[in-house]
């Protein structure tokens, strides 16, 4: 019976987690769309899912499982970011985040996007003080795994150069351009939010 009972269980969440990456899938075609009340509603979807199955016996420390909830979180925040519901947005990163360094600590490069994140939402609400030190938490971590002119740190880069342009930091802005250029030439519109905010799409 126990066995017969695993199986079952199995199932069920082999199940949940089709229907989870499904409504996962229709929060990021609505996000690209710019859809964000239907971006918000799938994400929230995704992320009750995934915490039901984190919170259950035999799951809670599923490493896979809090991985996707993590990814979750960090999809519904950049919504909110983008909704301009910053307390909430913060609230969502910073749980992603705090899964993330749970499972892979706080020097992996699968903490990078979260701390981006996390940072953007801080300097939207000028918060600079709090934002620095994270945007440059996540280049070292990139550079690290990376290499210093990879383009995955155009991201972090890109967001610490309109921070330090907001706190009018010109000669540190400048220099910081340069690398930029270097690696890649900057956007047309660097202060765009769809740029500004990462979502988390990959699959482990």
């Amino acid at each position: 019976m126990a066995e017969e009972n695993q199986t079952a269980s199995e199932l069920d969440l082999e199940k949940e987690l089709a229907y989870w990456l499904l409504v996962s899938e229709q929060g990021h075609a609505a996000f690209g769309r710019r859809k964000l009340v239907p971006a918000e509603l799938k994400f929230k979807e995704a992320v009750a899912i995934a915490e039901k199955f984190c919170s259950e016996p035999g799951y809670e420390n599923d490493e896979e499982l809090q991985a996707k909830y993590s990814r979750s979180l960090n999809n519904l925040g950049a919504v909110y970011h983008a909704q301009g519901k910053f307390g909430l947005a913060e609230g969502a990163y910073q749980k992603a985040l705090d899964l993330k360094v749970q499972l892979f600590g706080e020097e992996h490069f699968e903490t990078a996007p979260c701390l981006q994140n996390l940072a953007a939402v801080h300097s939207a609400r000028k918060q600079y003080d709090k934002a620095e030190p994270l945007y440059l938490k996540a280049i070292s971590i990139k550079e690290k795994a990376y290499g210093e002119t990879s383009e995955d740190l155009l991201t972090p880069l890109k967001n610490l150069l309109m921070l330090l342009q907001k706190m009018e930091r010109a000669t540190e802005a400048e220099k910081l351009e340069a690398r930029i250029r270097a690696i890649e030439p900057p956007p047309a519109n660097p202060g765009d939010i769809w740029q500004s905010v990462q979502l988390i799409k990959k699959e482990t």
